[in-house]
């Protein structure tokens, strides 16, 4: 093994996740309802991200103008236009953080992939990486599957 390559991992790793899957956990994976389920949840997921992330950014903003006193009738639109702002720069963030990059490599879960990890563990994943899930979880290969260059 060489320990400086990020897509390798012990064998005893492997060995793990291969008890942990199961050809039962395999099936199930290939079931229709759960992919809708599981884009479902990660559709939702990016949502409550964008509302938390983005709008909320905009919103602490207006919010916070208000308690301290800051925003008033005579300012409400110049206010309104410094959340709009700040929302636009949350919403690059967002987009800095959350959009995968040709640099990123490997799945959402690292060399075992989010199909080897039970339940609770890929609903984790997915809530932490949202649009992740629709970009680069990709369903498991199966073994007797030419690999074409």
């Amino acid at each position: 093994l060489d320990p400086d390559d990020d897509k390798q991992f012990p064998p005893h790793i492997a060995l793990l996740v291969i008890l942990q899957d199961g050809e039962k956990e395999s099936r199930r994976l290939n079931n229709v309802l759960y992919s809708l389920a599981f884009s479902l949840f990660a559709l939702v997921a990016l949502l409550l991200r964008i509302v938390l992330e983005v709008i909320g950014g905009a919103g602490a903003i207006w919010g916070g103008a208000e308690c301290f006193g800051l925003r008033n009738p005579t300012n409400v639109e110049e206010w309104r236009w410094v959340s709009v702002a700040i929302g636009g720069l949350c919403f690059g963030r967002f987009i800095t953080l959350h959009i995968p990059q040709e640099e990123d490599e490997g799945d959402i879960l690292g060399p075992a992939g989010p199909w080897s990890l039970r339940l609770p563990v890929r609903l984790r994943a997915v809530c932490d990486h949202p649009f992740h899930y629709f970009v680069r979880a990709l369903p498991p290969s199966k073994p007797n599957a030419k690999k074409v260059d």
